[in-house]
């Protein structure tokens, strides 16, 4: 179960593999850092129905320096008021100041501790990016999946370090 103050925390660790170096095998071992900060959610509706809390309309989490944006947000509730799932869904975008993913949806599951992003994915670092059909992170053992579904493939993008060349 995650609480709604880790929220954000969700969002971000699909970016941490990528945080503050370009795009190597050894980032993906980047352990993200979980900000105590509280988190701002604003939405043009809230309801809540037994045990799910939807925003709606011009969706906006702020954790931090960590924005998360969409069009809709729901929230699946435990007894305790712990979130157990979390969907973005419509015009996903996160960002941190240092990187960005946009996507069509994101799920995070608290039972697998696993965040999704689907429908093109992009994912940008500074001039890096990479682009393809779904993401999938394992927050436990920091395993990341890009995959493009429908005989699409994976892209990206990388320049060295400092040269502004591509690599």
């Amino acid at each position: 179960m995650i609480r709604a103050g880790a929220f954000l925390f969700a969002a971000a660790v699909i970016a941490a593999p990528f945080a503050a170096a370009p795009f190597t095998r050894a980032n993906a071992q980047l352990a993200p850092q979980i900000s105590d900060s509280p988190i701002d959610i604003t939405g043009d509706r809230l309801e809540v129905v037994d045990d799910i809390a939807t925003w709606t309309g011009n969706v906006r989490a702020v954790q931090g320096e960590a924005i998360l944006t969409a069009e809709k947000l729901v929230a699946d509730l435990d007894d305790s008021g712990a979130f157990t799932r979390i969907r973005a869904i419509g015009s996903v975008r996160y960002s941190n100041g240092k990187e960005a993913i946009t996507g069509e949806n994101g799920v995070y599951d608290a039972d697998t501790r696993t965040i999704t992003i689907t429908e093109d994915v992009v994912v940008t670092q500074g001039e890096q990016v990479m682009t393809g059909g779904e993401l999938v992170y394992w927050v436990d053992s920091k395993k990341l999946l890009f995959t493009a579904p429908g005989g699409r493939r994976i892209r990206g993008i990388f320049y060295a370090k400092g040269s502004g060349e591509q690599s």
